[in-house]
């Protein structure tokens, strides 16, 4: 019986939805076990808010701080090594927790969303076989403070030389399978069908307009920018941001603009869809590249969503956007018929329907753990 242990770190939503993905996958297999752990759990309730609140807040009200903290990093090996010492110390605030988590699941193979995670793990643990999944369209030189024996990537992020170049140097195995989603994402749904399901106009185009899980960014001067835009139809999802929902709510905007809390069902909202505005997180934009939807990007935070909208204009199926500029941007994408112009091979190469099964398949033939250090 192989057990199979998923660890997450959830600062955001995307690591955490990508491990439970994978947890489902496993779950599929014979003779496998898989049990799912976000890090941040096992730091104590007083402190884990102000963690979670801490990183979202450095984000929204220091972005130029967290862009240098990414960038040393990113280009400075000793700063690097001196990050990987300060969250492999971090770990010792609850070693304790990691260990009798690990002593109860007794794992065979560790699989991790976040690069942290093995920097955290006690040194009796690091022989296991380990495999890292990259879940933004960057690869953070963090990864190689403690090199797992398999890193997952992003399909057309490195070119075949880097991958070779890497292997070489890291002395990792490195495999394109793509960032996983869940395969309703992948399921064809005629947008008619969708539309119908959803109680939305089947003759109007939709728009969502969304900030992530979180329901983050400048969502609501949108909707006032949107506002004389009533031939079309908007949906507002604010995620897990209740304040939001309740203003928006309040306001009562005509019937072309529809508010909808945290929604579970987004693969359909995305097949319903002509055109996404969102943010630009790593599961996010993956799920909008399985559903072939085309993006408008605004308030990329400096770090890896920066890098995923960099990604995403290079194969150009998104453009950037921001309050002042998104009433014309729309109205020129439907009236040019924009939404037409994309090439399904500008999605077909990037697409990757097959990465969750890929990464478990590595996952369970990968024999024996060789953890290195740069």
């Amino acid at each position: 019986m192989e057990r199979v242990l998923l660890l997450s770190m959830g600062f955001g939503t995307g690591h955490n939805m990508v491990a439970n993905t994978l947890s489902n996958e496993f779950r599929l297999k014979p003779n496998v076990e898989a049990e799912t752990l976000d890090l941040l759990q096992l730091i104590p309730k007083k402190f884990h808010p102000l963690l979670q609140s801490g990183y979202q807040g450095m984000l929204t009200k220091f972005p130029f701080f967290y862009h240098y903290l990414y960038d040393w990093t990113y280009q400075s090996r000793i700063f690097r090594y001196v990050s990987s010492e300060f969250i492999e110390k971090m770990g010792w605030t609850i070693r304790k927790k990691i260990n009798q988590v690990l002593e109860d699941i007794q794992p065979t193979r560790i699989v991790t969303t976040h690069p942290f995670a093995l920097l955290m793990l006690p040194a009796k643990w690091e022989e296991i076989p380990s495999i890292g999944v990259v879940t933004d369209y960057e690869l953070h030189p963090i990864w190689f403070g403690r090199v797992p024996d398999i890193l997952c990537v992003p399909k057309q992020l490195l070119s075949c030389d880097e991958l070779e170049r890497l292997m070489w140097k890291a002395g990792v195995q490195v495999i394109e399978t793509g960032i996983p989603v869940k395969a309703d994402y992948y399921e064809f749904m005629p947008r008619a069908e969708a539309r119908k399901q959803l109680s939305l106009d089947l003759h109007r185009p939709v728009v969502l307009v969304m900030g992530g899980g979180m329901g983050l960014g400048p969502l609501e001067q949108f909707v006032d920018e949107l506002i004389p835009l009533t031939h079309l139809q908007f949906v507002i999802l604010t995620g897990t941001n209740h304040n939001l929902y309740e203003r928006l709510k309040e306001r009562k905007y005509g019937e072309h603009i529809r508010i909808e809390p945290f929604r579970s069902d987004i693969p359909v909202w995305m097949s319903a869809a002509d055109l996404l505005v969102t943010k630009p997180g790593g599961v996010t934009i993956s799920e909008a590249i399985a559903k072939q939807l085309p993006m408008f990007l605004f308030e990329a935070f400096p770090g890896q969503e920066q890098a995923n909208q960099r990604y995403l204009l290079y194969h150009r199926i998104a453009v950037e956007t921001t309050p002042d500029t998104i009433r014309s941007q729309i109205e020129s994408f439907f009236s040019l018929k924009l939404d037409h112009a994309l090439s399904p091979k500008q999605y077909t190469k990037l697409m990757s329907p097959n990465a969750a099964r890929k990464i478990t398949d590595a996952a369970c033939h990968v024999n024996s753990s060789q953890v290195h250090i740069l």
